[in-house]
């Protein structure tokens, strides 16, 4: 398990470095150059101390744990910039548009969520179920109603397991709303009404391939 993270560390360390230069020219824009120097250093180290507490919950067999190591550098941002003073609203517009930006550079981010698919998908569920690693997330799959090509209803999320250690649950809704941009970039047309991290019972995502995405969110019109 420590030996996945320790074989996929300069991987990882330099999706970090990609993302704490956007993080950093954001900074720099809103709160100047001078402070963005000394934030961009502070938030490496502080992702450097977080990457070795990232909770194994099955490598590269879990498509999930890309999810995991990307929420991990948000949380380096939140953590730095909460305790400097910045508003939560601040710091969840800043991740928003570095997410943004990623997609623009790298549209091969955005997951395939095609029906034919749907075998892995379901294959993948089932499995969470089995709940073999307790910071991964759990989920059902949902056939298809006529209206949605498949859904998937999360009732166990990792990204709110590994936020509520660091006492930084407050900050998980904004990545919930990140799911829109990738619901537009993948064209994967997802409904979603509710999330473990702003309240409800579980996160419902319905998929369907060309259709518009309506995701609700608590920090996002």
């Amino acid at each position: 398990m420590e030996e996945y993270y320790n074989n996929k560390k300069s991987e990882f360390f330099a999706n970090f470095k990609e993302f704490n230069q956007i993080m950093g020219d954001l900074i720099a824009e809103r709160y100047g150059e001078k402070y963005q120097e000394t934030i961009s250093i502070e938030i490496r180290n502080e992702y450097k101390s977080i990457y070795e507490e990232i909770p194994y919950i099955g490598g590269d067999t879990n498509l999930l744990t890309f999810n995991l190591e990307s929420a991990a550098e948000n949380l380096a941002v939140y953590l730095v910039l909460k305790r400097k003073g910045k508003p939560l609203n601040e710091i969840g517009e800043l991740t928003y548009k570095v997410c943004e930006r990623l997609y623009e550079l790298h549209p091969e981010l955005a997951p395939n969520s095609s029906p034919k698919y749907i075998p892995f998908i379901k294959k993948a569920a089932q499995e969470s179920e089995k709940r073999k690693y307790s910071e991964d997330w759990v989920y059902t799959f949902i056939e298809s109603d006529g209206e949605s090509d498949y859904g998937l209803d999360f009732t166990e999320c990792g990204i709110v397991k590994l936020f509520h250690k660091y006492n930084a649950a407050e900050f998980v809704p904004y990545l919930c709303a990140m799911d829109i941009i990738m619901s537009d970039a993948a064209n994967a047309g997802i409904h979603r009404t509710e999330t473990i991290a702003e309240g409800g019972k579980k996160c419902d995502f319905r998929y369907k391939s060309g259709r518009e995405t309506h995701i609700d969110s608590t920090v996002r019109e």
